[in-house]
C-alpha cells in the first residue's frame, strides 16, 4: 500500500504554489490549445463506479480511500509508484510501469554513485538495487494485467515475488527514505507518491476525480487548461501524464495524445525521471536547496542515465516562442508541465543536453563577450536573443547564489531565452563543479560528495546552501564581481577555454 508521510515543508510549499499557479486562467491561452469542454463531473463519475465508489457521496472520499482502493503500487527507495487498477487492464500498461519502476530505481542508483563508495551502507544498497534491477527488467504486463483489482497493492507482493526481491525492496526503501547515504537517521520515513496515467484520458478522468472528492480545489481541477498539462500535484501526491496533449487534433478532442517517446526512445522515462529526481532531491535536503538547484542536479542525473535530457520539465514551455512573458506559465516548478508535441527545441536544447549544455553557453558567452565593456567582464557576460530572434542583450554574472539577487530583470522580450539560459548554466555549472571543481576527476567527485553529506546534515534554512559552500570548497559560490577567488569565478574561467 502506498506509504503517504509527511513531507518537508518545502516540499508542501513547492505542491501548494504549483497548484496554485495551474489553476490560473492563462494557462490554456498559454500554448494557443482550442476550447474544450471536458464533463469533468462525468469523467470522476467514471473512475470512481469503476473501483466500486459511490460518485453521489465523493466528497466523502478520503485520498487514502481513492489510493488504495484504486490503484496498484510499487514502492521503489523513496517512491511509491501508483498505476489505476483499470489502466493495469492493458499489457502495454503495465509493461511501461515495470520501465518506470526501473528508472526510479536508476534515478536513486545514480545519485548513490554520485555518493560515492564511502558513502554510509552504499555497498549493501547497490547490492539491492542489483536485486531490484533484475526483478523490474524480467517483471511484464501480460503479469500485472491477470491481477485482480479487488486486491491492491504492492505489485511485487500481490504477484509472489522472491524473498530476496521483497527483502531487498524493504531494505532499499527503508535505506533511501531515511537518508542513510547522506549520514541521516531520519525516524520517518519520507515516502513521494508518483501517480502514471498512460494516457489522456486517464490523465483527465484522475484530476476530475480529485476535484471530485475535494470540492474545493475544482476550481484548479475541473477547468478546460487541464486539457494540455503533463504533470501537477494534488496535495503531496505527483501525478504525471505518459502523453503529451495533442490541442490540434480534430478527432480526438481533449483525449488526443502524443506519446513521450515520439521525441526520443526514452522519452517517458527521462521525463519522470527528472520530476522524480526533483522530488528526490526535496525529499533529501527540504529548503536547504532551491528548486533552481534541485533542477540542474536533477538535469544532470538525466544526462548520467540516459546520455541525453530531452524533456520538457522546466525552462521556456510555451508553444510559440515569439509570445510575451505574461502569458505563459514560468517553468520553474512545472506548474502544470504544459507541452504540445510540437514545441521546436531552441538552440540552448539543440544537442538535447548530450553535452551537458555547455556548447550552447560557450557560444552564448562568447558573442557576450564582444559586447562587454570591461576585460575582466568578458568571460562573465552571456549574449541573449529575444522571442523572434531578431533582437540581442547581454547578461552579465553573477549568476548564482545572494550575489546575483540584485541583477536587473530582463526585458519581457528576452525572458524565454533567459529561463532557457539560466537552465543551461545552472545545469553546466553543477557538472562543472561535480567533475572539474577539483584538480581531478576522482578528487572533484569526492569534494561534490562531501559536500552534498555537510548540506544534508546543515541546519535547515536559507544560508546553509552558500556557507556550505564555502566551509567545503574554502571559497564563497560567488562575489558581485566573479574571478577566480570564487566558485561561479572558477567556472566561468573554465567554460570560455572549452
Amino acid at each position: 500500500m502506498f506509504n503517504r508521510s509527511r513531507k518537508s515543508a518545502a516540499s508542501l510549499l513547492l505542491a501548494v504554489c504549483a497548484t496554485a499557479a495551474v489553476g490560473t486562467p492563462v494557462t490554456a491561452q498559454t500554448i494557443g490549445s482550442p476550447q474544450v469542454d471536458i464533463d469533468h463531473e462525468k469523467l470522476a463519475a467514471e473512475f470512481l463506479r469503476r473501483s466500486d465508489f459511490d460518485p453521489a457521496a465523493a466528497s466523502e472520499i478520503s485520498v487514502e480511500q481513492l489510493l488504495e482502493g484504486s490503484f496498484f503500487t510499487v514502492r521503489i527507495g523513496v517512491f511509491d509508484l501508483g498505476l489505476s487498477t483499470y489502466a493495469a487492464l492493458s499489457r502495454t500498461n503495465g509493461d511501461n510501469f515495470a520501465l518506470l519502476a526501473g528508472a526510479l530505481l536508476d534515478v536513486q542508483a545514480q545519485f548513490l554513485e554520485w555518493m560515492g563508495p564511502k558513502a554510509p551502507g552504499v555497498k549493501d544498497a547497490e547490492k539491492d538495487i542489483k536485486t531490484l534491477r533484475s526483478y523490474f527488467k524480467k517483471l511484464r504486463g501480460n503479469a500485472i494485467n491477470k491481477l485482480s483489482p479487488d486486491k491492491t497493492g504492492d505489485v511485487m507482493a500481490l504477484l509472489g515475488a522472491s524473498k530476496k526481491a521483497l527483502e531487498a525492496q524493504q531494505r532499499f526503501g527503508e535505506y533511501m527514505a531515511r537518508g542513510t547515504a547522506l549520514g541521516l537517521d531520519r525516524e520517518d520515513e519520507y515516502i513521494d507518491t508518483f501517480l502514471v496515467a498512460p494516457g489522456r484520458r486517464d490523465f483527465l478522468e484522475l484530476l476530475s476525480t480529485f476535484g471530485a472528492i475535494s470540492p474545493a480545489n475544482q476550481g484548479i481541477y475541473w477547468t478546460d487548461d487541464v486539457s494540455t498539462w503533463t504533470n501537477t500535484y494534488f496535495n503531496d501526491i505527483s501525478v504525471v501524464a505518459l502523453e503529451f496533449a495533442s490541442p490540434g487534433s480534430t478527432t480526438g478532442g481533449a483525449f488526443a495524445g502524443v506519446s513521450m517517446n515520439s521525441r526520443t526512445p526514452t522519452g517517458m522515462q527521462q521525463q519522470i525521471s527528472q520530476l522524480a529526481g526533483n522530488a528526490m532531491i526535496d525529499n533529501l535536503f527540504g529548503d536547504k536547496i532551491p528548486p533552481s538547484l534541485a533542477g540542474a542536479l536533477s538535469v544532470n542525473l538525466v544526462v548520467e542515465i540516459y546520455g541525453e535530457c530531452n524533456t520538457r520539465v522546466d525552462g521556456d514551455l510555451r508553444a510559440r516562442r515569439t509570445q510575451a512573458r505574461e502569458i505563459f506559465v514560468p517553468g520553474g516548478l512545472s506548474e502544470g508541465g504544459i507541452l504540445p508535441p510540437d514545441l521546436a527545441d531552441s538552440r540552448w536544447r539543440s544537442e538535447h543536453g548530450k553535452d551537458h549544455f555547455l556548447v550552447a553557453l560557450q557560444s552564448a558567452q562568447a558573442a557576450g563577450a564582444s559586447e562587454a565593456k570591461k576585460k575582466h567582464e568578458k568571460n562573465g557576460t552571456f549574449q541573449l536573443v529575444d522571442d523572434r530572434e531578431a533582437k540581442r542583450m547581454v547578461v552579465k554574472a553573477p549568476f548564482l547564489g545572494t550575489p546575483a539577487a540584485d541583477s536587473p530583470p530582463v526585458p519581457d522580450d528576452f525572458w524565454g531565452d533567459s529561463l532557457e539560459f539560466y537552465r543551461s548554466y545552472r545545469t553546466g555549472f553543477i557538472y562543472w563543479l561535480r567533475t572539474k571543481g577539483q584538480r581531478s576527476k576522482k578528487s572533484s567527485e569526492a569534494a561534490f560528495a562531501a559536500y552534498l553529506t555537510q548540506l544534508a546534515q546543515a541546519e535547515s534554512g536559507g544560508g546553509s546552501l552558500e556557507a556550505t559552500f564555502e566551509e567545503q570548497y574554502g571559497k564563497p559560490l560567488s562575489a558581485k564581481e566573479p574571478s577566480k577567488q570564487d566558485l561561479e569565478g572558477q567556472f566561468l574561467d573554465w567554460l570560455s577555454k572549452l
